[in-house]
């Protein structure tokens, strides 16, 4: 059933006058006449009482008007609701963020972003990368801060930050003040480490297998948190991102030599964004600016 016709339909019950309804849609006489015929041909009745160019709603007509325009009414206003989510201005953005950056990136990009468009909304999903980028690929979220997208995805992917890895150790540890401490160093300390599930453990595991041992394993976590607590417990020893942010019951972090880094950027999917809040919030995140770190970083 058209709705433009269903419109006509319910102008015409206003003016109950064709040439009056033709003249304030904008549409000659026989234009209107035939989806009037067409409307009553897909109803099997008249809608109508015809008295000349008089036309007078009849029973049939007036119980269609109901739910005509109650159709119409549901329409326009789940055309606005959509025109709201997608508006760059006022719409939605379904960000994803892998845990780590949850409390250092995040907020700032959300706020430099929102300085400028107030009335965005964001709804904001935390998993791990391999998650991220299911959801990316499901259509489930926008895009994505997040590690590099693994061979075969097909996700764009822009950098936007670099994290140094370091070797974590508890404040006071023997080792926290050796000059030139190497990987190799802490091969006989007990290891915190990332769960075989996570991309690092895979990095971490490479790198100990290149410094010549394995580690011994006291504890395993997805979440860098976690980890960071344990080995400032005194727990163990392990490898991990330097955070931006310090927190008082930190490691101590020094860094891998050779320097080895976990790049941190935006995903988001190969097809065009689903909404032009989307388009938009992808082009800020991705439009370099100079850094005094000298790091890329995003708007």
């Amino acid at each position: 059933m058209d709705v433009q016709a269903l419109r006509w339909f319910l102008s015409l019950c206003d003016t109950e006058n064709m040439r009056d309804t033709a003249a304030m849609e904008g549409v000659n006489q026989s234009t209107l006449s035939r989806a009037l015929a067409r409307l009553e041909s897909e109803l099997g009745v008249e809608l109508f009482h015809r008295h000349g160019r008089r036309l007078t709603v009849n029973r049939f007509g007036e119980l269609f008007l109901e739910h005509a325009a109650r159709a119409v009414a549901e329409l326009d206003a789940a055309r606005r609701r959509v025109d709201a989510l997608a508006n760059p201005d006022t719409g939605l953005i379904r960000l994803g963020f892998l845990h780590s950056v949850g409390r250092w990136l995040v907020p700032g990009i959300l706020r430099d972003y929102r300085a400028g468009t107030p009335g965005i909304r964001f709804e904001l999903h935390q998993g791990f990368a391999r998650e991220l980028f299911a959801w990316l690929q499901q259509g489930d979220i926008d895009a994505a801060l997040v590690t590099p997208p693994p061979a075969g995805d097909g996700a764009r992917w822009h950098a936007l930050h670099e994290q140094r890895l370091c070797i974590a150790l508890p404040a006071g540890h023997p080792l926290a003040a050796v000059p030139g401490l190497a990987l190799r160093d802490v091969r006989d300390e007990p290891f915190i480490a990332f769960a075989p599930t996570t991309d690092l453990r895979r990095v971490i595991d490479r790198l100990c297998h290149q410094a010549g041992f394995e580690p011994i394993i006291a504890f395993e976590s997805e979440e860098i948190a976690t980890m960071r607590g344990l080995i400032g417990a005194g727990l163990g020893v392990g490898v991990l991102p330097r955070p931006a942010v310090l927190e008082h019951d930190d490691p101590v972090y020094r860094p891998l030599i050779p320097a080895q880094h976990r790049p941190i950027g935006l995903a988001w999917s190969p097809s065009p964004p689903a909404t032009s809040a989307a388009a938009r919030f992808v082009e800020y995140v991705t439009q370099p600016r100079p850094d005094p770190d000298g790091m890329v970083q995003s708007r």
